[in-house]
């Protein structure tokens, strides 16, 4: 039932959009947050307001972002399952990579990834909730920020799977017909 939701609507590279944009921008959201209230240096004004704005948008940002994350891998899985036959064996080389670099691979990195942005969003909402989280600050921004170069990686993967193998399109599906 999941697979044929999926599969009808494309929901794949919906729910991916999504995750990369809520994702990307929560995390920029909250590199500017911690610049403006470190700026700002505990004086009120418009930077402290600004900040405080930007860190609570992170944090939405950020708990929907990790939501999405966990839709784009139970989507991507259900895509590859559906259409691992109809792909070209450098196209399932990219989606599963075995040549040693699998954890470049789509799908692992996928795997990686929401698990990643899940530990991010609870990390997040610590240093929302507690004072004592608030000394992690800056290695929260050095591994959400490498989190996010991962993600925009894994994006460029998923690009090359349809623009460069053809992985989904119609033309592609067409031809693995016509072959059996």
């Amino acid at each position: 039932m999941f697979a044929q939701l999926v599969s009808t609507y494309h929901l794949h590279p919906i729910v991916d959009h999504f995750t990369i944009a809520l994702l990307t921008f929560g995390i920029a959201a909250e590199i500017f947050s911690t610049a403006a209230i470190r700026f700002s240096r505990g004086r009120s004004g418009f930077l402290a307001v600004w900040g405080q704005k930007l860190a609570s948008a992170s944090l939405m940002l950020m708990i929907g972002g990790a939501a999405a994350s966990v839709m784009s891998y139970l989507t991507g899985d259900a895509e590859a399952d559906r259409l691992w036959d109809t792909m070209s064996p450098a196209a399932q080389q990219i989606l599963t990579s075995s040549n040693g670099v699998a954890y470049l691979s789509h799908a692992i990195l996928g795997q990686y990834l929401m698990y990643a942005f899940l530990i991010l969003a609870a990390w997040r909402v610590m240093l929302e909730l507690s004072s004592r989280f608030e000394g992690t600050r800056i290695a929260f921004l050095v591994v959400a920020t490498v989190a996010a170069g991962a993600l925009l990686y894994q994006g460029k993967t998923g690009g090359e799977l349809v623009y460069e193998h053809g992985v989904g399109t119609s033309s592609v599906a067409a031809q693995a017909a016509h072959a059996n």
